[in-house]
């Protein structure tokens, strides 16, 4: 059965992926009690940044997002790895 996994809670832009487990962990979902909520791969580097040079990621109430914190480097990040041969 495939199920349609929707767009990403955190941007509502990005299509996610099936299943929904090879999409991204959001890290507002890293307590033991904690439901996973996943978020496209753009949102969840966005957070990984920000949790490493910000206060963290945008808590879930504050969804769907205006705009990705770091989307400059998102960019260059998808710019220079889609020239990698694999």
């Amino acid at each position: 059965m495939n199920k349609d996994p929707g767009t990403c809670p955190r941007c509502n832009e990005h299509e996610m992926m099936t299943p929904l487990e090879v999409n991204a962990l959001s890290r507002t979902t890293r307590g033991e009690d904690d439901d996973p909520v996943w978020v496209c791969s753009d949102c969840g580097l966005d957070e990984a940044l920000m949790d490493t040079f910000l206060d963290g990621a945008t808590a879930q109430v504050h969804w769907p997002i205006s705009a990705r914190s770091f989307q400059t480097h998102i960019t260059d990040i998808r710019m220079q790895t889609s020239n990698w041969n694999v």
